[in-house]
């Protein structure tokens, strides 16, 4: 019985470490001038924002989301962009 308990605590316990949905964090920041469209690409669809000059905003992302500035890609998302802050203008 204590074996069976053991490894249910351990399944459990896998389970809740592992990320189950693959979305992380990035913070998008326009340091721009001026105010930007900001176009997030995955699985077929699309999601569009404008950002002012000095937002920042967190948004959930896949590796392999596409971002797109003025129409024009910007990034493409990966798993080491995870928690980071991204300065939207270079």
């Amino acid at each position: 019985m204590k074996k069976i308990t053991i490894l249910l605590l351990l399944a459990c316990a896998t389970l809740y470490a592992t990320p189950v949905s693959g979305y992380f964090d990035v913070y998008l920041k326009n340091n721009c001038s001026k105010e930007i469209e900001v176009t997030i690409r995955a699985d077929g669809s699309s999601s569009v924002s404008k950002y002012k000059n000095g937002d920042k905003v967190k948004v959930p992302v896949k590796v392999g989301y596409e971002v797109y500035i003025d129409g024009k890609l910007f990034l493409k998302l990966a798993d080491s962009d995870s928690g980071k802050e991204i300065n939207l203008c270079k």
